[in-house]
């Protein structure tokens, strides 16, 4: 891992953010419009069911930021190159492609913290809400998990982007908000019907937000919600840098990154 070439592609993406409107909006506007929209409605509700729909709604909201932005930086991010044509002088440089990961990582994961606190800060202050309420270990524990889950679905995206083109760039916006019903974010696993909970069982995501939903409200942490989390987190990112790595090698061989272009 060389860490010039890892800064000079970090230096290339705060580039691409910083004269990018979209980008902006990506880390601040979005992410507000859901705050609203979730923390006026437990505004509402919590006449009927007091504070607690507070720490479920507004802080699922919050806490969702880090698996969203951890995926969807890394698809689209990928993405700029094909939109840029940059593919081919990407590719033909000395740059690995473990470091091109991690440098996709880092940004995503500062575009994250920032939108993190910058939720945290506005939920204070608008709705009362105090996301380091389950414990500032616990928040850091949850979303270290979320980050690696969107960090997993990440690569699984950009593999079937090199793999198969911008034809099913969709998924770049689309696979987190097709994993968000069954991932128990704003209501319980018990709430769903038994065939989604079979389901819904085998995402670390369900783990995460049931454990912090029991954090909320008991100020402690189901260590099980975590280990599985991890150890499952574990076992797919080796999985997914393999696909990855294998589609970006696919695509070299039968000069697929030029085709895209």
């Amino acid at each position: 891992m060389r860490g010039y070439i890892v800064k000079a592609m970090l230096l290339k993406y705060w580039y691409i953010t910083k004269n990018r409107l979209d980008r902006i909006f990506d880390v601040f506007y979005w992410p507000l419009m859901s705050l609203m929209i979730w923390g006026f409605t437990t505004y509402y509700l919590r006449d009927f069911t007091g504070n607690f729909i507070i720490n479920i709604l507004v802080g699922g909201t919050v806490l969702w930021v880090f698996f969203h932005r951890a995926q969807q930086d890394i698809t689209s991010y990928t993405l700029e190159d094909f939109w840029s044509r940059n593919l081919y002088n990407l590719f033909s440089s000395p740059m690995r492609w473990s470091e091109f990961v991690v440098s996709i990582v880092i940004f995503g994961l500062l575009r994250a913290v920032i939108t993190f606190f910058f939720l945290a800060v506005l939920s204070f202050i608008l709705f009362a809400f105090n996301i380091f309420g389950a414990g500032i270990f616990a928040i850091a524990l949850f979303a270290s998990a979320l980050m690696m889950f969107g960090w997993i679905i990440g690569l699984f995206v950009a593999a079937l982007i090199f793999r198969y083109g911008m034809r099913i760039q969709v998924f770049a916006w689309s696979f987190a908000w097709l994993i968000q019903p069954f991932s128990a974010v704003f209501y319980p696993l018990a709430s769903m019907p038994i065939w989604i909970q079979r389901i819904s069982i085998v995402f670390p995501t369900t783990h995460i937000f049931e454990g912090l939903r029991y954090a909320f409200q008991h100020n402690t942490i189901l260590w099980n919600h975590v280990a599985y989390a991890f150890g499952i987190n574990a076992i797919l990112i080796v999985v997914a840098c393999w696909i990855f790595k294998k589609s970006l090698d696919t695509a070299k061989k039968k000069g697929l990154l030029t085709r895209r272009e």
